[in-house]
């Protein structure tokens, strides 16, 4: 904002002045920000200069303001509300006259726009907010080159080069002006968690029951290091959840606990899991939370024409209602959301993005999990059954992977870009697409004395860790029969710490004709097991002896022996022969018999 004078003290709008600023952010090595603005002022009228000069930031914690024009240091003065800082300049000087220029430089320290989270450096560089009052701005970033790669910069700097130990990206006055800058340096960030699942069977009748346990995704891979007691199988669902079972007898509980790390990556895992196109065909229907097919969704989605277009919808037309953020909130779903667009938190944020995208035909779905936040207020988590959080994504045909996003913290940030990249700081509990409701994620399995907290997340470090060990056992009988067709299945463990994808599976025999019925599994979770059912032939049916089955898998060699049995040889020549025997003992007892009789006749 400018105030200007000409011969008599009345104030001017900015449109007098032609504005240009070159700003630098220079980051450091402890975290901080020292920015410098060199700012020109340009008039348009012959009768006007500017006496003072005023600036707003979003922030509080700005330190060492100093400014400065050709003539000296000029007088600063600072006001401060609650979120945001105001600095006005006072100029010495009087630049008068058209094509004239005042130049000066505005310098300060920013601490809060770079902040350290685990193994990754976070920088944001807050939205222009007065874009239209300025002509021309270009702005460069400078981050230490022991900060890392660059797991992350949004948007695209147009511009990279080196400057002695620094990197520097350079952005655009319409690139700052749309989301400001968000960057993130490192490959990775790692969280340690410990889970505790409490089940009960309050029932007489045995029941089998299932918990979700954190699954690998497209950006984060788990490193189970215990899970006790162990489950019966984990299996994988539609939507990629790691489903662990336990069977519960009459009137029992079970406390579970879930011990790992979490690797959360920049980049997505090339060839990861790939949904069938009947879930993905799942993730377009109408679920509870999610009407996709309501009169009021249709109208609202028939002005949105792409994914993006409903992201931007969301943001803008809902606003974050900080007063719900507390334990016993409910879920509203995305029609609430559109008939109470100041009423929302992530959970209508994530289920109105979720409708209007499935609505335009683009799969998407839930995610509940944790989210990191340095400044809950703003970013916002849920505290609802310890899920601290929720956030969509959706499937991208061209790159065929689910993209997460995040219109709850664009909205509570001021819009921080949170579509084109979201942070390294998103861990996934549960997945919801087939089911808006279903799995329950870690932290809602609980019995009614149950107050605690069940899930404790924090910082960690990665550390080399072994890979997934296996076991196979072989379900198949010892004894087998020649010429006959024995069905039987060879079963893989995976005893952890990690998931197994693709295992290359090499199946042997000596003496005998093995095939597969099915193909190997895709992937086996740890502490699952899967089934590669196989028929087992001997085609001599005069064959005795012994066979064996080999397996060579993950670099190790399993085998069984399975004993030959010969119809021929061991039961149809035996009974001929018995038959045999007896015919002949019979034909011997009726010889000796009549010769008996005959003797008897003659005395």
């Amino acid at each position: 904002m400018f105030y200007v004078l000409c011969s008599t003290p009345t104030a001017f709008a900015s449109s007098e002045f032609e504005t240009s600023y070159q700003v630098r952010y220079q980051v450091n090595a402890n975290g901080t920000a020292q920015v410098s603005q060199d700012i020109s002022l340009t008039n348009k009228l012959s009768n006007v200069y500017a006496t003072q000069y005023t600036l707003s930031f979003q922030s509080t914690n700005i330190a060492n303001i100093r400014a400065s024009d050709e003539l000296g240091p000029l007088e600063v003065e600072t006001s401060l509300t609650e979120s945001s800082t105001q600095i006005m300049l006072k100029f010495k000087q009087q630049v008068v006259g058209t094509g004239k220029t005042l130049k000066f430089n505005l310098s300060y320290d920013a601490l809060d726009l770079v902040s350290r989270t685990g193994q990754v450096w976070e920088i944001t560089v807050p939205r222009l907010a007065s874009a239209t009052e300025i002509d021309n701005y270009q702005l460069q970033l400078l981050v230490p080159s022991n900060f890392g790669a660059a797991a992350y910069i949004s948007p695209n700097p147009v511009a990279t080069s080196q400057e002695g130990e620094y990197q520097v990206y350079q952005f655009t006055k319409n690139q700052v002006a749309q989301a400001g800058v968000r960057a993130a340096f490192g490959e990775f960030q790692v969280f340690d968690f410990i889970f505790d699942y409490h089940l009960l069977n309050d029932g007489i009748m045995p029941i089998t029951t299932e918990i979700a346990l954190p699954p690998d995704t497209a950006y984060q891979k788990i490193f189970y290091q215990s899970l006790e007691p162990k489950p019966d199988n984990v299996r994988v669902d539609e939507d990629g959840n790691w489903l662990a079972s336990y069977s519960l007898s009459g009137n029992q509980r079970l406390n579970i606990e879930a011990i790992g790390k979490v690797k959360v990556i920049s980049q997505p895992q090339k060839d990861f899991f790939q949904p069938d196109p009947a879930t993905l065909q799942k993730n377009l229907g109408e679920q509870e939370y999610w009407p996709v097919y309501h009169s009021l969704v249709q109208e609202t989605s028939n002005k949105l024409k792409t994914v993006e277009e409903v992201y931007d919808f969301v943001v803008n037309y809902l606003s974050y209602d900080f007063e719900r953020v507390k334990q016993g909130v409910e879920r509203q779903g995305a029609l609430e959301a559109l008939e109470k667009p100041d009423q929302a938190i992530c959970m209508e944020f994530t289920d109105l993005f979720i409708t209007l995208s499935r609505a335009i035909g683009v799969p998407a779905r839930e995610i509940n999990g944790y989210a990191y936040t340095t400044n809950p207020k703003l970013r916002p988590l849920s505290l609802v059954a310890d899920v601290l959080h929720s956030w969509p994504e959706y499937w991208d045909y061209e790159k065929k992977i689910w993209v997460p996003v995040d219109p709850t913290w664009e909205k509570t940030t001021g819009g921080v870009d949170y579509f084109h990249k979201t942070d390294l700081n998103h861990f996934v509990f549960a997945i919801h697409g087939v089911d808006s409701q279903l799995p329950a994620p870690a932290g809602s399995y609980r019995v009614e004395e149950d107050r605690g907290k069940n899930i404790q997340v924090s910082f960690g470090k990665f550390e080399g860790l072994p890979e997934s060990k296996v076991e196979v056992e072989f379900a198949m009988p010892k004894i087998i029969l020649a010429g006959l067709k024995t069905k039987a299945n060879i079963v893989i463990h995976n005893l952890g710490p990690t998931a197994i994808y693709n295992l290359p599976t090499q199946i042997n025999e000596e003496n005998l004709g093995v095939s597969i019925i099915a193909n190997s599994p895709t992937i086996i979770p740890p502490f699952g097991k899967q089934q590669i059912p196989i028929e087992i032939t001997s085609n001599d049916w005069l064959k005795i002896g012994q066979g064996k089955i080999i397996v060579f898998l993950n670099g190790q060699e399993f085998s069984q022996a399975i004993k030959i049995y010969s119809f021929i040889w061991q039961g149809v020549l035996p009974v001929i022969g018995l038959l045999l025997i007896l015919g002949a003992s019979g034909f011997f007892l009726y010889r000796l018999t009549v010769k008996k009789r005959s003797v008897t006749k003659e005395e």
